[in-house]
């Protein structure tokens, strides 16, 4: 089950108090669920230990995941978004709303191998200012 070549990825959900990741292995297994502070220093300590330890180079996050979609670009990483819609539908029905960070992110991660699922994974808009044929209007 791989996905392309030289893909290694890793689902990240930002909970209240914990950031988790689970990494997605090239068979399509998952990894054991990683937690941390969801503190800046620890998620930019998290993000370059997958990048560099793990080999990860595309990160799938929630569409809401602002500070980590910038974290990854910044880090040069690819990044596949959980539409918002999407994410918490599965998110009620399987009762995670009050479960451990841990839970949604080994959900992203299966959103992620499954492919009905991942097919409805966005790549995150361009900011304006970052598009190069875009005209300032003041």
């Amino acid at each position: 089950m791989n996905f392309a070549p030289d893909e290694h990825a890793c689902a990240l959900w930002a909970g209240p108090r914990r950031l988790s990741a689970v990494l997605i292995e090239d068979d399509g297994a998952l990894g054991a669920p990683l937690t941390v502070a969801a503190s800046p220093p620890s998620a930019q300590h998290l993000l370059t230990y997958l990048t560099t330890a793990a080999g990860v180079n595309t990160l799938i996050l929630a569409e809401a995941s602002h500070s980590l979609i910038a974290k990854a670009h910044a880090l040069g990483l690819g990044v596949r978004l959980v539409p918002r819609d999407l994410l918490e539908a599965i998110r009620t029905a399987a009762g995670l709303h009050h479960r451990a960070p841990r839970h949604t992110a080994v959900l992203i991660a299966r959103c992620y191998i499954s492919p009905t699922l991942r097919r409805q994974l966005r790549a995150p808009r361009v900011p304006a200012a970052a598009q190069p044929h875009q005209l300032e209007l003041l």
